[in-house]
């Protein structure tokens, strides 16, 4: 029998639920509607989306209830976190199969010009929120003895870019983190992986663009900018970066931690 793709049953009877960070948006919102339409239980973690948004998880509500539980969470508060692994009901009685983190933010700018305000919030949401969520979740995974854990960082955390240093400084300190994460839980049978994408068509990438519209730099290069560019001659959809994700959750990657996917077309040349 070949390996499936979907995740594996947790060796539990009780309910097995996958939390996903970022998930009002772009690849946060793709991941957790391929989780669902596998039949998972889905606690989908955002901070206070953008009205714009919220027909995304009411679609997701509409479609998908019982299996999707929806949460407004700050995930840059260790008290919430803590909150929420303590007193949310639905951990209560279940086993956490399954983190994702995917929630970021990008700060656009030359490192000359920040503040220190755009390092501290950068460095919460891109490094932080995700360390504390893996920590805590982590913490359950070990009692439970399993559980997988994927990150989804950037291929902008392989090679510098021109005004994207902080981005790409946070996203580097994720990336090294994951790999520490998954060497101090290979013990207990624990796997933790990291997705890291290139340009990708979502909200976050399309708000740099004027009129909604890719430049022609993005899939050509910029030479004065020695960036690269795609190879594939094409952008990833949130679906790409997806599918990466769940393959890392499944069986088919049982054997598979300490890994860093990259999804980016070839953009970064194998760097």
């Amino acid at each position: 029998m070949n390996p499936s793709t979907e995740i594996p049953a947790a060796p539990s009877s009780r309910p097995d639920i996958v939390l996903v960070t970022g998930a009002a948006q772009g690849i946060g919102a793709a991941i957790c509607l391929k989780l669902l339409s596998q039949g998972k239980h889905i606690v989908g973690i955002d901070c206070q989306p953008d009205p714009q948004q919220w027909p995304i998880w009411q679609a997701l509500t509409d479609q998908f209830q019982p299996l999707w539980h929806p949460l407004v969470l700050d995930l840059t508060s260790l008290p919430a976190i803590s909150a929420f692994f303590s007193e949310h009901p639905l951990l209560q009685n279940s086993s956490i199969e399954a983190l994702v983190n995917a929630a970021g933010i990008l700060r656009m700018g030359t490192l000359l010009d920040a503040t220190l305000q755009d390092w501290q919030t950068s460095l919460q949401v891109n490094l932080m929120a995700p360390v504390l969520m893996s920590q805590a979740t982590a913490q359950r995974m070990v009692q439970q003895k399993f559980g997988t854990i994927v990150t989804v960082s950037s291929n902008a955390a392989r090679v510098p870019r021109q005004h994207m240093g902080i981005y790409a400084t946070t996203k580097a300190a994720l990336s090294h983190f994951c790999r520490n994460l998954a060497l101090e839980l290979a013990e207990h049978g624990i796997r933790c992986n990291v997705v890291s994408p290139g340009s990708t068509l979502t909200p976050m990438q399309k708000q740099l663009w004027p009129d909604d519209q890719p430049p022609a730099s993005i899939l050509q290069g910029n030479l004065a900018q020695y960036r690269t560019g795609i190879p594939l001659q094409q952008m990833a959809q949130p679906d790409d970066i997806a599918n990466a994700v769940l393959f890392l959750l499944s069986d088919q990657a049982r054997q598979i931690t300490l890994h860093e996917m990259v999804v980016d077309g070839g953009a970064t040349l194998g760097a």
